[in-house]
């Protein structure tokens, strides 16, 4: 293993054989992004960031983020004011339009502006380190970026508030920040040798496979969260005597549903690194809980009716926290819509809507005939 010396030496001849980090999304370089880390920055894991944004060709806007997803991503995006630049810092909160960010502390700088239809955006970022929604380790060799481009009109407006319409093309490449680390300046851009810009590793990311996955997660869990769990459940209310021998059979086979949903959830979520978001956590603990639970609670209380022909604990425990499970599930698809961003392409707000709806007529109904059904018990428990 190095010695702690050496290793300063070699982090010190990356800075002195790189200093930039560059990544251009297509073959013409028609759109270029650089970053630079000041050496003071990275000595002191605190202080301003550098990046270029640079494209040769009229655009509505173009943007830049830190982070490997638009959730929680650190985002700046750049529009035309004339022969002006505006940037626009912005918080994504989703796959919809990120926010004004008016807490982000990012400024242009000189060299900025419009020239012979090529746009420029020199930025100094003081809040690229920290930001709400995550944090940047100057040292990461392997740091998440995305960047996106809309084509059309030029938006020219000073307004940092302005509606962006969505995204033509986007992606994500990873930076090592030790090559894009650099000599302090106040503006690195200035007299830029492109000979000193190394190029950022790009991730193979099979966006079309990517929404395959995703609406199949989103109408696998959909159907058994909304329809299947609670119309099985509900079936042993209304067809008491006929219903109950394939109970655990319907219920099983909604769980395989769940689990199905529930890997294609992972899988997606390992995709663009949002293991830790609420929704994934909130998936994983109500799927392992079905899975672990659920079909024993039910087991033990069918052992425990083929012995008394009555019910016992486990009755009402597996029918509560079968109860409780699916409320959840029916909570987070509605925070899987939210993630995804409702009223974009991905979850039209019609489709948040009729899910909505479906799932609080669903829910009423179940509602009364879990009463009627109570009632109806209880007269039969009077009457003997």
């Amino acid at each position: 293993m190095p010695k702690p010396h050496l290793l300063c030496w070699l982090r010190w001849a990356i800075c002195v054989a790189a200093q930039f980090q560059g990544y251009a999304p297509f073959e013409d370089d028609q759109l270029t992004y650089t970053i630079r880390v000041p050496q003071g920055t990275a000595n002191l894991s605190l202080g301003p960031i550098y990046f270029q944004l640079n494209s040769t060709r009229l655009v509505q806007w173009v943007a830049l983020g830190q982070g490997a997803a638009m959730h929680g991503a650190n985002m700046f995006v750049v529009y035309t004011s004339g022969d002006n630049v505006t940037l626009s810092p912005r918080a994504g909160k989703g796959h919809y339009q990120p926010l004004y960010n008016k807490y982000a502390q990012a400024s242009l700088i000189a060299g900025s502006g419009v020239y012979e239809g090529a746009i420029t955006a020199n930025v100094r970022c003081d809040s690229c380190i920290t930001w709400e929604g995550g944090t940047e380790n100057p040292a990461n060799p392997f740091s998440p970026w995305i960047w996106a481009v809309k084509y059309g009109k030029p938006l020219n407006t000073a307004s940092m508030t302005a509606t962006l319409r969505e995204h033509d093309a986007f992606g994500t490449f990873f930076v090592n920040l030790l090559k894009a680390t650099g000599a302090d300046s106040d503006n690195p851009f200035i007299d830029l040798d492109r000979a000193s810009i190394t190029r950022a590793q790009t991730e193979i990311f099979d966006h079309e496979g990517f929404d395959k996955k995703r609406t199949a997660h989103a109408v696998l869990m959909t159907v058994a969260f909304v329809l299947l769990f609670p119309v099985f459940a509900l079936a042993l209310h209304i067809f008491p005597s006929g219903i109950v021998r394939v109970h655990a059979t319907l219920q099983l086979l909604t769980l395989a549903v769940t689990i199905a949903g529930f890997g294609l959830g992972v899988a997606m979520a390992k995709d663009v690194y949002l293991l830790s978001h609420h929704h994934p956590i909130i998936g994983t603990v109500v799927v392992a809980c079905l899975v672990l639970f659920q079909p024993g609670m039910g087991f033990l209380q069918h052992r425990h009716f083929r012995k008394t022909g009555g019910q016992g604990r486990f009755a009402y425990l597996h029918r509560w926290f079968g109860r409780i499970m699916i409320i959840l599930g029916v909570i987070n698809v509605g925070l899987g819509f939210q993630l995804t961003g409702v009223d974009s392409s991905a979850v039209p707000k019609g489709a948040a809507i009729a899910y909505g709806v479906v799932a609080g007529v669903i829910g009423l109904l179940y509602m009364v005939i879990i009463s009627l059904s109570w009632r109806r018990q209880r007269t039969a428990s009077d009457s003997n």
